[in-house]
């Protein structure tokens, strides 16, 4: 999947838990070492100052319905749009960019430079939006995505 990530027509959501990863261990599991890959993983997180990582995982990996750490990279890697399907994407799209986005960063310009017609939204730390959903800046997000959502309403009746 390394290939995959670097040619830039591949959206993903496992690219940011790879980035995360030591590559040896990574690639482990790139190698279809899953046992390996498990066991390093539960060696690395047993190590000091490793409390929180290993909770972030446990908490990002629940949505998925699987355990053990391959099974969580197997269960993410599900979830990838190339650029070929994206292509046929004909539905109004509205995609949503912003400012350190800890799980998609900069994979919103990528989705939306791959979906023709798609609109691309921007949101900034001088805004006060940065960060995945906007937390502290809801109401700009909101307000904007309404505009948007009349606008598409607007152009479809006429």
């Amino acid at each position: 999947f390394a290939a995959a990530i670097a040619d830039g027509g591949v959206v993903e959501v496992g690219r940011a838990w790879y980035q995360h990863i030591p590559a040896r261990i990574l690639a482990a599991y790139q190698e279809g070492d899953s046992g390996r890959f498990d066991r390093e993983m539960r060696l690395a997180f047993h190590l000091p100052g490793t409390r929180a990582g290993k909770l972030a995982w446990n908490f990002r990996s629940r949505p998925y319905g699987v355990t053990g750490y391959s099974a969580g990279l197997d269960a993410v890697a599900q979830y990838r749009l190339t650029g070929e399907v994206a292509a046929r994407i004909t539905t109004p799209l509205y995609v949503i960019d912003a400012d350190g986005d800890q799980f998609f960063g900069g994979q919103g310009a990528e989705l939306a430079a791959m979906v023709p017609g798609s609109t691309y939204a921007r949101f900034t730390q001088a805004e006060g939006a940065s960060y995945h959903c906007q937390p502290l800046a809801r109401e700009l997000t909101e307000q904007r995505m309404f505009d948007w959502m009349d606008e598409q309403i607007r152009s479809a009746a006429h």
